[in-house]
Formats: structure tokens, C-alpha cells, sequence
């Protein structure tokens, strides 16, 4: 699979990614192609179903396209999580209605967590499903939600009944063809530009009590969005390999002073520097794929420490490519113009790299506190020997 994706990055996305930037035009008819090399499907059997040992063939997927197009990437991605939680947690009518359809790039899903005045704390969200009958009447809005401007179905997160802090969530399956449901473009983005992103609004929308997602609404979603770190790691991995790979011949064409700018000791180091960090980025995502492979939804603190720690270092040294590229590094039309926005972008979506921070230095603390074992933290030591 990896040459036939190397050649369709080549042929069809490389060719095209200036032009997805510069115009933030969708790209459908690569997603189809996506989808006709099984790229959508790789986390799936031939029915459907789920084969999540393949996550990791995924993330090679995901940074190798990133490292041309994270927009087309990430509408890869988009697909597969949506395929994802609806294989793994809905009814087989939802499952036979629209996995197939949306691994072959028919039909478009968005995953609904943030809200305006909710992204980090989702605790804080307002989108309520009050049951009535054998319905749900859903009203609320999301925001920053990818595929929303063309989204065929949205996996939505709600509170049951409430907008109380502690009331419990659902995960509903929403048609959007609903009355009272409604996608909108949102702002206008300087990264990942051409993936539709955007508002999901619904107005008392009338949701089946049987389209929702069997498993409790904020634990499914959370599982969606481990899946979703991921392959935002591995987008930042690519920009990380771009940049290293734009520097590389920049550094080795341009002349100043009668010789290479790679002659430079200065060069030398920011490369060199750029070099350790996409490796230590590329191993520690591919942890993170291989403990999803596990089919438990993945250890959420490798997860974080490679969402974390990809993101900054691909906003950190594309950066640096700018650098090293001069006056052209300002020119929106570069490659490391465009990458450099990218990897901004990756700092943000799916949780800060700040909360990732937090979160990982919490839980790191409380584990100690409780004398359980910190593997994720520190491999197979143990407490007693960090005490020593």
C-alpha cells in the first residue's frame, strides 16, 4: 500500500497542494481517490469492521500525505474517525447507512465536540438533547468542526435533558438532512486550508432515540478523539519531514559569500536539531498508533506527549526553514510559508499543546501520589525505584 501512496501523493497530491492552499478549495475528487486506493478504510476489514491492529499503517499514511497536504490528509483522517466510531459503538442500521458510504468518499462526517463558548472544557458545553418520546429534540451549535459546511451526518456530543456541568452526555448520530439542522463555513483559517471546516447549528432537531452511539457520550468521543491526536501527531510529522527535506535542498542550493549556506555552522545546526526532533516526533507517534493498534482506544498519555511534542517542534523548526530560506520563507506561495501556517494549526485542534502539558503533568503527579507504576512516564521503572 505505502508505494501505491507514494504515488498518489506524487501524481495527484503534491501537483496540487499550492493550489488547494492558495484557493481553499475543496478537493473531492482526491478524497475519492483516497478512498479507491482503501486509504479512508485501512483501520477496517472488507465488511466494514474493525481492524485497528492496521493503526499504524495509518499514521505512516497520514504523515507521508502531510508532508505535501495536511488539508487533503486530515480529509482522509476526518473519514476514518467517523467510520470508526460508527463500526465500533452505533446501531447496524446506522453502521449499514453510512460506514460504506463514507469510507468510499459518497458521503462527508463530522465529530461535533467544541462549542463557542466550550473547546478545552467540555464540561462547559451547552448543546442540550432533551428526550421526548422516542426522540431527542437537539439544540445547540458547534464550531471549528471539520467537513461542517458539506457534512452529510454528524456525530454529536450533547448533554442529556440539561445544560448542567454534571449532566450526563450522549452521543447522538444526526442526519443532517434533518429539519432544523444546518452546516455553515466558519471563518476563514490560515492553515489546512481547502479542508471545509465550520458551524454545525440545530434547532430543536428531531434525533431517533436509537441513532446515537452505544457507549456513554463523553467516553466514546474521547476514545474518536485519541484516534484523532494521532493522526494530528502524524500531520505534524509530515510538516516536520517537509521542512527538514525543503531545508535540506535550500541549504545545499543557495550561495552567500561565494559558498553554501549549508557551509554554515549556524545551518548546520538549526538541520541537525530539525533532524533529532522529526525522529524523536516519528517514534513517539508511532507508540501512540501502536497502543491503539491494542483495540483499547490507546494510552491517552502517549497520545498527549505525541500530539504535544510533534505539534511544537513542526511549528518550532518550520519556523526555522523559514529562516533558512530568507525572503522567499515570507512569500505565501512557498512551500515553508504554507507549512509554517500548517503546523500553527496543529498546536491548536484536539487540545492544546497547553492542556496536553497540564493534563500529562497531572496525571504524572497523581500517579505517584497513588504509588501506581508510571510507564507511560517512564517506560517499565516504578515508583519505588524513583523513590530510590
Amino acid at each position: 500500500m505505502l508505494d501505491d501512496v507514494d504515488r498518489f501523493v506524487r501524481t495527484r497530491v503534491a501537483p496540487a497542494a499550492s493550489a488547494i492552499d492558495a484557493e481553499a478549495g475543496f478537493f473531492p475528487e482526491l478524497l475519492a481517490d483516497a478512498a479507491a486506493l482503501g486509504l479512508q478504510g485501512i483501520v477496517h476489514d472488507d465488511n466494514g469492521g474493525l481492524d485497528v491492529t492496521r493503526m499504524d499503517l495509518a499514521r505512516e499514511v497520514t504523515e507521508r500525505i502531510s508532508a505535501h497536504s495536511p488539508a487533503v490528509a486530515l480529509g482522509i483522517a476526518g473519514a476514518r474517525l467517523s467510520a470508526y466510531l460508527l463500526a465500533k459503538y452505533a446501531p447496524s442500521h446506522l453502521r449499514q447507512r453510512w460506514v460504506a458510504s463514507t469510507l468510499a468518499a459518497r458521503t462527508y462526517g463530522s465529530f461535533a465536540i467544541t462549542e463557542p463558548e466550550a473547546g478545552t472544557d467540555i464540561r462547559a458545553l451547552s448543546t442540550v438533547a432533551v428526550p421526548d418520546g422516542d426522540d431527542y429534540v437537539l439544540t445547540g451549535h458547534k464550531c471549528w468542526v471539520g467537513f461542517a459546511p458539506v457534512a452529510h451526518v454528524a456525530i454529536v456530543l450533547a448533554k442529556v435533558g440539561s445544560p448542567e456541568r454534571d449532566a450526563p452526555m450522549v452521543a447522538l448520530v444526526v442526519d443532517m438532512e434533518s429539519p432544523g439542522a444546518a452546516g455553515r463555513p466558519g471563518p476563514e483559517l490560515s492553515g489546512f486550508r481547502g479542508m471545509p471546516n465550520g458551524e454545525l447549528h440545530f434547532d430543536g432537531v428531531r434525533v431517533p432515540r436509537g441513532d446515537r452511539l452505544d457507549v456513554e457520550g463523553f467516553a466514546g468521543m474521547m476514545d474518536g478523539l485519541n484516534m484523532a491526536r494521532i493522526d494530528a501527531a502524524a500531520y505534524a510529522c509530515g510538516l516536520l519531514r517537509g521542512a527538514l527535506l525543503a531545508s535540506l535542498t535550500r541549504a545545499h542550493a543557495r550561495h552567500a559569500f561565494g559558498r553554501p549556506i549549508g557551509d554554515l555552522q549556524i545551518i548546520q545546526r538549526k538541520i541537525g536539531r530539525m533532524a533529532a526532533d522529526y525522529r524523536a516526533a516519528h517514534e513517539l507517534t508511532r507508540r501512540a498508533a501502536e497502543s491503539f493498534a491494542h483495540g483499547d482506544g490507546g494510552d491517552q498519555d502517549i497520545v498527549s506527549m505525541a500530539k504535544m511534542f510533534a505539534s511544537d517542534a513542526a511549528r518550532r523548526h518550520t519556523d526555522e526553514a523559514m529562516q533558512i530560506h530568507g525572503a522567499l520563507g515570507v512569500v505565501t506561495a512557498e512551500d515553508v510559508n504554507r507549512m509554517h501556517r500548517d503546523a500553527k494549526v496543529t498546536q491548536i485542534f484536539d487540545g492544546t499543546s497547553e492542556i496536553h502539558e497540564t493534563m500529562l503533568g497531572r496525571r504524572a503527579l497523581r500517579m505517584l501520589a497513588r504509588d501506581e507504576p508510571l510507564t507511560a512516564f517512564l517506560g517499565s521503572d516504578t515508583v519505588e525505584e524513583i523513590s530510590a
